[in-house]
């Protein structure tokens, strides 16, 4: 029972209350098909045309909050999926790489102003990014899909439903886009935080990143209480290219480097090494 009073239904109507914001989109077009994680690399010719005999210092910026991605060991050191791709690129393209944590909403323009070299945060290429930063090949991908309780028969279905997301992030852009005119959406500042609404019964789906819904389902028994209700292929077939690695617009002999050891990594093996550290398929 969701106690959501002062909240009325309009077509792109945003309430912000606390840290929740809400959002109406438009009419969204469902397709299904079961999904599994895919790993994508668009590799150019890169390795004959660029020089790394120089070696060039990079300040990536990162959220550490999005397991398997990039999050924070007992150590509170940097580890995960996206962080091991940055370091292995810096080795094969003689980058000498430091990492820093910054909230998620503030790393593109924390590259326009400067302050930092590259971002990798599992930032999808989408075309409204792409008017603000460039983007490295695409090193990862996979749709996003909706999750919600088991306990639910009636076929699935966003109408009605209260929907968590990620704040800022390309999944959100993509709700606020397509999602049903009588969805609410609700953001948030990290997934973990929706997951923990979800398992609270304070929201009806949270709709994230394949491989972040499948860690969540690991832990404590969720996969008894929660499923994937829909893989939104549609996603990747026209809102996103995959994950890529950002910099600032201009930014062409960092751009041509980062492209450079995507392709190496990707042809001596380490790339899919690294897949399989964090990913079963």
């Amino acid at each position: 029972m969701h106690n959501y009073s002062f909240l009325y239904k309009a077509p792109f109507l945003s309430v912000n209350y606390q840290r929740y914001s809400y959002s109406i989109g438009s009419e969204m077009k469902i397709f299904f098909r079961s999904g599994s994680i895919a790993l994508l690399l668009v590799c150019s010719q890169h390795s004959s045309a660029v020089d790394t005999s120089e070696n060039m210092s990079v300040n990536f910026v990162t959220e550490a909050n999005y397991y398997p991605f990039e999050y924070l060991d007992d150590a509170s050191e940097m580890q995960g999926f996206d962080i091991d791709v940055a370091n292995a690129v810096c080795r094969v393209a003689n980058l000498t790489c430091k990492f820093h944590n910054q909230s998620f909403d503030s790393l593109l323009l924390t590259l326009q102003f400067g302050r930092f070299d590259a971002a990798i945060a599992a930032l999808d290429i989408t075309a409204e990014r792409k008017e603000k930063v460039d983007f490295s090949d695409s090193y990862y991908q996979s749709p996003p899909v909706f999750l919600s309780a088991i306990k639910s028969k009636e076929q699935f279905s966003i109408s009605g439903k209260f929907i968590g997301v990620q704040s800022d992030s390309s999944n959100h852009d993509y709700l606020i886009k397509h999602a049903k005119i009588d969805s609410f959406i609700i953001a948030y500042a990290s997934s973990s935080e929706a997951f923990l609404d979800l398992s609270h019964g304070k929201i009806d789906v949270v709709f994230a990143d394949q491989a972040v819904v499948e860690d969540f389902l690991l832990q404590e028994k969720n996969s008894f209480k929660f499923s994937v209700k829909q893989t939104e292929t549609v996603f990747l077939d026209a809102f996103s290219e995959g994950y890529g690695i950002a910099v600032k617009k201009g930014n062409t002999a960092l751009l041509e480097r980062l492209n450079y050891g995507l392709e190496t990594i990707h042809k001596e093996g380490t790339y899919q090494q690294i897949f399989s550290q964090y990913f079963s398929d």
